[in-house]
């Protein structure tokens, strides 16, 4: 176990609800809180240009490539949101993920 610096002290649950002016309870729920993973039903085409760490239109082209439909709530000929299924963006990385050789 790694020896931590003499000027570093744990603290407990009940110091930091104290500190705060919290329960115990309510600092107990936002530790919980804060360790679930977010469930994201949509991507917008920056999330996904982020998350692919590729350029907004890269990101169009792969849409348009696989054939994906997205969600688009705007009227025609004009610029909008555009989002994208969550289980659409699982499937075309596990199709697109390959193994180096």
């Amino acid at each position: 176990m790694a020896s931590r610096p003499k000027s570093v002290r744990l603290v407990s649950i009940s110091e930091v609800a104290s500190l705060f002016g919290y329960s115990e309870d309510v600092v107990l729920q936002m530790i919980d809180r804060h360790g679930e993973p977010t469930h994201q039903e949509f991507f917008s085409i920056g999330e996904l240009a982020r998350r692919w760490r590729c350029s907004r239109g890269t990101v169009y082209n792969r849409i348009r490539f696989a054939g994906v439909k997205v969600l688009d709530f705007g009227v025609a000929g004009r610029r909008s949101k555009k989002l994208v299924a969550a289980a659409v963006v699982f499937f075309l990385e596990a199709k697109y993920t390959k193994a180096l050789p």
